[in-house]
């Protein structure tokens, strides 16, 4: 673990992390304008889809990079620029998938999809089938279902590269089980209060206060150069 004023970075998720109530606060955006005014790069790793990021975060501008779909998609709010960082959703997956649970509802974006948990099962049964190399990711009350490979570290890990960053010098902050990958590339990996039990005992450093209350926590310590 790298010492105190060694990290040149910060990873969030976003929902349940930087989120109150749903949304970020402008509390919590000018945390984060402050951090990054002190010289830290932040990059945001999400599940969401560029669409729903941009209709629930009005300051994506804050952020050097961004990564989406939970590692399969990047974008950089300077310029604009959407890339697949993964291979896009396979077609017959959907299909097949469609027939399995008919019922199911099914949130597709380039490459991810989303659904319920309780589907799990049945995902897997027509993976089989059909001999698709996809990954089923827990996230809650969800399931994500990526290429195989694919997840929040691995697109983290596409960020840094871009960033020219090594993964020791970032810390990572999460809530929920699809953010461990995070903590298994980051130098400090940070469970906000209101984590899951899986993530809290797996993280460094646990804050006290729920999603952006603990945020603006952490950003203090680093600010007063405690971290």
């Amino acid at each position: 673990m790298p010492g105190a004023g060694d990290y040149r970075a910060v990873a969030f998720d976003y929902d349940g992390t930087l989120t109150d109530g749903g949304r970020m606060s402008a509390e919590t955006a000018a945390a984060l304008a402050a951090l990054r005014h002190a010289g830290y790069r932040l990059i945001l790793v999400s599940g969401r889809r560029l669409e729903r990021i941009r209709a629930a975060c009005s300051r994506l501008d804050l952020f050097d990079e961004i990564i989406l779909e939970n590692g399969a998609v990047s974008f950089c709010p300077a310029t604009g620029r959407e890339e697949l960082i993964a291979p896009p959703l396979d077609a017959g997956f959907l299909a097949e998938l469609c027939r399995e649970i008919p019922q199911a509802e099914l949130f597709t974006g380039r490459s991810m999809l989303a659904t319920g948990a309780e589907h799990a099962d049945r995902i897997r049964a027509a993976m089989g089938r059909g001999g698709y190399r996809l990954d089923i990711i827990g996230c809650g009350e969800r399931v994500l279902v990526l290429p195989e490979g694919v997840d929040k570290g691995s697109g983290l890990a596409h960020a840094l590269e871009r960033l020219g960053l090594r993964g020791d010098q970032v810390i990572v902050v999460g809530d929920e089980a699809n953010d461990l990958a995070l903590f298994g590339l980051g130098g400090l990996g940070v469970a906000v209060g209101n984590a899951a039990p899986q993530l809290k005992a797996a993280a460094d450093l646990v804050m006290s206060g729920e999603g952006g209350q603990s945020v603006r926590k952490l950003i203090g310590l680093l600010l007063a150069g405690r971290l």
